[in-house]
């Protein structure tokens, strides 16, 4: 009877997996995850067209949006493949589709339009689906010393501070909206990661008065992070949390509750590098409070500072502060301390390079194929601008001209020319303005 009973089992069991639909990877991948789910999650599965797209991003410029705390996964190249999953397996209807997930991939709802955000509002707390901030709250409340618990509660916390403040301040937010099937491309990563720094060195050259949050709508977008950061610093606790432990965001600069928090930690943090004055994790936090607040020279911190006898002659001021500490001196005008800082570093690098036989190159493999790194500016902007500009207000315009002839015959970056030939029209210098300018013309 056992046996027959087994025998029974197993055919079922066989019959069961024989029938049950074999769904492709990125269906089984989403699936896991669904059964793994601790929040809520906005499941989209796109049309032939991708027609809904452009929508979705949309939302992320919605404040109502942000609010939400809502996650996006979205696929289109994939769609059919999930669209199969969804519809079996949690018997959603065709694509375009959406289905709002709660915790262990139970499903909340799902629909054929566009999700409108005061809809899902109440979809969502109708239902209580949790969110990330909620959960962590929670628990944070039932272990008020759990430091990791803290820190992660900050990070979400800041994250969506940042946003509700960028679009307060007509600036465009990030978005939870991540496409799930495309695969990862480090070269678009990094020409995106270059058009922001791009940007963001034209805007310090343009010294836009700082737009501050009024006082109502500071307190509820940065009260609580401020509250966090604030009892970190004085419980002494901050130390603890490791090299990307507080990590200000840029937004933090627009809201005068963190200026405050800011302004009284930054004496906590100094005498910590007093202590360790090379520490990354340490110069790091140091560095994010100050521009929260506005900044604050950092020659004098550093002349207080005591480094290691048997440093090398590069190792101070510490690397982890050497780009604030040649804004600083750009600040001061001290061009003679910016030309002693870079100016061995640059003749090194040539030192370097003419003992090798050849150019390397970095590369990214893509589907199997090698591609260059993409060029980028941050040579320029870190070292060689800089440099070049100390150079020129020192009057050493042969040095200048070589600095920068040399540097664009062996690493041709694009953007030189135009950016050496406005740097020497600021600096009065309308001969090597046009010189610098012509470079690489006729290529």
């Amino acid at each position: 009877m056992r046996l027959k009973v087994l025998l029974i089992l197993a055919g079922s069991w066989a019959l069961t997996f024989a029938q049950a639909p074999a769904f492709g990877p990125t269906a089984q991948i989403l699936d896991r995850q669904l059964r793994e789910l601790k929040i809520g999650l906005l499941v989209v599965v796109d049309g032939p067209k991708a027609e809904w797209r452009s929508k979705l991003n949309a939302l992320g410029s919605d404040p109502e949006w942000v609010d939400l705390d809502l996650g996006i996964y979205y696929y289109g190249s994939k769609a059919a493949e999930v669209e199969a999953l969804l519809r079996q397996a949690y018997l959603a209807g065709p694509r375009p589709q959406w289905v709002l997930f709660r915790e262990g991939g139970r499903v909340v709802a799902s629909g054929g339009t566009i999700p409108e955000p005061k809809a899902m509002r109440k979809l969502l707390e109708e239902n209580q689906v949790p969110s990330m901030i909620q959960i962590m709250r929670d628990f944070c409340r039932r272990h008020p010393e759990h430091l990791e618990a803290r820190n992660t509660l900050c990070t979400w916390l800041q994250d969506r501070a940042s946003n509700q403040t960028l679009l307060r301040m007509g600036g465009k937010a990030g978005t939870n909206f991540y496409a799930a099937d495309e695969p990862y491309d480090p070269l678009k990563e990094q020409q995106e990661r270059e058009s922001k720094a791009e940007a963001q060195a034209k805007a310090e050259l343009e010294e836009k008065p700082l737009v501050q949050l009024e006082a109502e709508a500071d307190r509820a977008i940065w009260g609580e992070v401020a509250e966090v950061y604030a009892k970190s610093f004085q419980r002494g606790d901050w130390l603890e949390l490791g090299p990307w432990g507080l990590n200000l965001p840029e937004a933090a600069i627009h809201s005068p509750l963190m200026q405050a928090m800011s302004r009284a930690a930054v004496p906590e943090v100094e005498r910590a590098l007093a202590r360790y004055p090379t520490s990354w994790s340490v110069w790091r936090t140091w560095l994010g409070l100050t521009r929260t607040f506005g900044g604050k020279s950092i020659r004098p911190l550093l002349d207080s500072l005591v480094p290691m006898p048997a440093n090398y002659a590069g190792a101070w001021p510490p690397p982890t502060v050497r780009e604030a500490y040649v804004k600083d001196a750009r600040k001061r005008r001290d061009w003679t301390a910016i030309r002693d800082l870079l100016l061995p570093e640059i003749e090194m690098a040539r030192l370097r390079e003419a003992t090798q036989d050849q150019k390397s190159e970095w590369v990214q493999r893509t589907d199997g194929k090698l591609r260059e790194d993409p060029e980028t500016g941050d040579h320029w902007r870190d070292t060689l601008e800089p440099l070049t500009e100390a150079l020129l207000r020192l009057g050493d315009l042969g040095q200048a001209d070589d600095l920068v002839r040399d540097r664009y015959a062996k690493h041709p970056w694009s953007g030189l020319p135009g950016r050496a030939s406005a740097l020497a029209q600021r600096c009065g210098q309308p001969g090597l303005a046009a010189r610098w300018g012509a470079l690489g013309a006729g290529k």
